[in-house]
């Protein structure tokens, strides 16, 4: 397994901005789900109120909007 380690950013609707944070193990080669996942992953947390939001205490509306996804391999 390898385990990568990614960070999606955002905006909502009102210019919230937001981010979440975490790790995605996976076999060799399958890389290609990783973006997915993390995305996956990042909407859960953003709409369950897991998300670090730029102005905390006020709601995060959507849509929203992606700014950046960083995926990198974690070190082993």
């Amino acid at each position: 397994m390898r385990t990568y380690e990614w960070s999606v950013k955002g905006a909502a609707a009102d210019g919230q901005t937001w981010s979440v944070t975490g790790t995605t193990p996976v076999k060799p080669g399958d890389f290609p789900l990783v973006p997915s996942l993390a995305i996956e992953a990042s909407f859960d947390a953003l709409t369950q109120g897991r998300a670090v939001y730029g102005k905390p205490g006020e709601g995060c509306k959507g849509p929203y909007v992606i700014t950046r996804l960083c995926i990198e391999l974690a070190a082993s």
